[in-house]
This record gives C-alpha cells, structure tokens and sequence, in this order.
C-alpha cells in the first residue's frame, strides 16, 4: 500500500483537479490546461510519470489514484492506472502545443 502524503504532488495533483466539485474529469483537465502555466504542468508530468514507473504494484498505484481523485467515477472506466496513462499524454500533447 502506498502512503498516501497531502504534500505528495502526484496527490496535490490528482486532488486539486479530480475532486467531487467538478463537472466531469474532462472538464477538469481542459481547465487545467488552459489554466496553468507550460512549466507547471512539465513538473506534474514528471511526478506523475515517476509515480507510474515506481516499483509500487499495479494495485497500490490504482487504490492511490482512486483515494485522490474522489470525482472521478472508475466503474465504467478503464483501470485508473491506464486512465492516469492517458491524462498524463493529454498533458504532455497540450505542452508540446504551447
């Protein structure tokens, strides 16, 4: 089990974005994107790229990024694993763009 630290940016991140406040996750992100600055989101990618590949099992990284994100609904999803696989993409393409 991963320990879950307010002061991780993987779990500032997922929290600050994906929270029960929000309309959809997409919704969430696109403001993200929009919102925050090119080198911002250069140090989430990194923290969340480093969290992915860290030796954690797939289930520890999966229960972790279901604790944060308490507004997204994963039941009709793909696993929260490959979901956080994707965001990250969308955030480097959105970086690539800028």
């Amino acid at each position: 089990m991963i320990e879950i630290k307010i002061s991780d940016p993987v779990y500032q991140f997922l929290s600050g974005i994906f929270h029960q406040e929000i309309e959809s996750p997409e919704s969430a992100l696109e403001e993200y994107l929009d919102e925050v600055s090119k080198k911002e989101q250069e140090d989430d990618v990194i923290a969340l790229t480093d969290f992915m590949n860290s030796q954690y099992s797939e289930e520890d990284k999966n229960d972790f990024i279901v604790e944060a994100t308490d507004g997204v609904d994963f039941s009709y999803e793909v696993s929260p694993l490959i979901w956080l696989k994707q965001v990250t993409q969308k955030i480097e393409n959105n970086i690539k763009a800028l």
